[in-house]
């Protein structure tokens, strides 16, 4: 049998997306001070810089730089989830599997991850994290969704997608125009100019 070694990764970028086990729940919006407190318990314990981030009521969307020499994202979002749910009731849809394994059942037990490659991949994933809550139907523009960190993004002046400021509609993915990073925001995606 052989085993393939994969590349040793740290300090990378991550686009996460995490969700509850119902997808029907509001619980991240209902109980969202929770998911503030178990984010900086989080981070205070196993430091990363959120790039973006959108919540939605059963969806988390994250964009994350991990620090140079960690590689660690599953422990941080096993973290995260630990602490969100300690703070909740014991779901009433509990698989025999879940209750064998002390579960409240909160949470799906597997994320997705994916490793930004460059500073394209970094703004079409910042631009789908924005976007979610217009494509999920819970508001008309990422402008008026307030669980998302688009509004210190442009407190910041960091160049948004120009669909953001001059459509009351968000446009498909594929119709959405390209945009370059400036020096700074490249260095913020780990792409060196």
């Amino acid at each position: 049998m052989s085993y393939t070694l994969q590349p040793l990764l740290t300090g990378v970028t991550y686009f996460l997306t995490i969700r509850l086990a119902d997808p029907h729940s509001d619980l991240l919006l209902r109980r969202i001070d929770l998911l503030r407190r178990a984010m900086r318990e989080t981070l205070n314990r196993h430091p990363f810089r959120i790039d973006a981030i959108s919540v939605l009521p059963a969806t988390l969307h994250m964009l994350c730089t991990l620090p140079p020499g960690e590689r660690a994202c599953p422990r941080r979002i096993a973290m995260l989830k630990s602490r969100f749910s300690r703070g909740c009731p014991m779901s009433e849809n509990r698989s025999s599997g879940q209750i064998k394994r002390g579960e409240k059942g909160i949470w799906l037990r597997h994320h997705w991850q994916h490793v930004i490659r460059d500073a394209d991949d970094f703004m079409r994933h910042r631009d789908l994290i924005y976007f979610s809550p217009v494509h999920a139907g819970l508001c008309a523009t990422p402008q008026e969704w307030v669980h998302t960190s688009l509004h210190r993004d442009v407190r910041a002046g960091i160049n948004l997608p120009l669909s953001l400021h001059n459509s009351t509609q968000a446009k498909p993915i594929a119709q959405r125009p390209t945009t370059r990073l400036p020096n700074e925001t490249k260095q913020i995606a780990g792409v060196v100019p």
